[in-house]
């Protein structure tokens, strides 16, 4: 037996083996030029993905970077899901769509029917404070040009996890990038008012923040996407403010009133009574300060 036939069946011997031990995943392949085959992917070797139609008795090795998409049938309960997400339970949301999501991380580098799922798992991370899976999932999902509306939104998604997460420099490349710094007036859309005026606040330019919120608040209020984060924010604002001037403090709790009766039962809701509880201890850090300056005074 020369050498090139004995490397092919070494490499099929190989190939059967790694499919015998790897989880079978029902699927559809989906080809360039509308070329489609249900089965099941049964491996994954580096950049080839091994798999099985029903018609054949031997599975097949396909470059994962040819192929268009992965259509898996994937199990997951999406009216629990809803459910839960609608009560903010955000992080069983996390866990179920964790486990119902793991059997398929060998292939999250290849287009899928996953992707909005994976949209929804980036918006969460956001909301539970883990930015850096947050960014990891958007940059997954940039690069992913089949819908770009999801594109668009992990780009949003990213560029504002950046940015609460203290990244100033890295965010303002990313920024200047898109060109979401450029001729931001009364008619830009609301998600690139929200995000410079997020990037504004963390260089402590409140005043310029106050002003892209402002616009928001003022121009798009049907947008509730946008409207529910800027009042939530404006109050952020005061906050800090009133770390200078006690006054502001006033502010921040008018506009989190107004939250709580417009946006009920929201995760702005609930943000904003946590600012309603820092605000009340930091009043009471600065009457307490005050206390001790008027007896060393005295």
């Amino acid at each position: 037996m020369n050498k090139s036939v004995c490397s092919l069946v070494l490499s099929g011997v190989l190939m059967l083996g790694t499919a015998a031990q790897a989880v079978s995943l029902a699927a559809t392949l989906i080809m360039p030029g509308e070329k489609s085959w249900e089965g099941a992917i049964v491996g994954r070797d580096g950049d080839w993905v091994v798999f099985q139609t029903g018609s054949s008795p031997r599975p097949i090795r396909v470059g994962a970077n040819t192929i268009e998409e992965l259509q898996f049938d994937i199990k997951v309960d999406e009216d629990r899901l809803n459910e839960l997400n609608r009560n903010r339970e955000y992080e069983r949301v996390i866990s179920s769509l964790n486990s119902a999501l793991d059997p398929y991380s060998a292939y999250s580098d290849i287009p899928s029917n996953l992707a909005s799922y994976k949209e929804l798992l980036m918006e969460l991370y956001y909301k539970t404070k883990d930015y850096e899976k947050a960014q990891e999932i958007a940059a997954g999902l940039i690069k992913d040009d089949r819908d770009p509306d999801v594109q668009e939104k992990a780009r949003i998604y990213g560029v504002l996890a950046m940015i609460d997460a203290g990244e100033t420099e890295r965010a303002e490349a990313v920024i200047a990038e898109y060109g979401w710094n450029e001729e931001l007036n009364s008619e830009s859309a609301p998600a690139r008012l929200y995000i410079m005026a997020k990037l504004m606040a963390l260089k402590t330019q409140y005043a310029d923040a106050m002003e892209l919120v402002a616009k928001i608040i003022a121009f798009n209020s049907q947008d509730t996407e946008w409207m529910q984060p800027a009042e939530l924010f404006c109050a952020q604002i005061y906050t800090e403010l009133g770390k200078e001037n006690p006054l502001m403090f006033d502010s921040a709790e008018e506009v989190i009133r107004q939250i709580s009766l417009l946006y009920k039962n929201t995760n702005e809701d609930d943000q904003a009574q946590l600012l309603k509880v820092k605000i009340e201890e930091l009043r009471a850090e600065q009457e307490l300060k005050g206390s001790t300056e008027e007896s060393e005074e005295a």
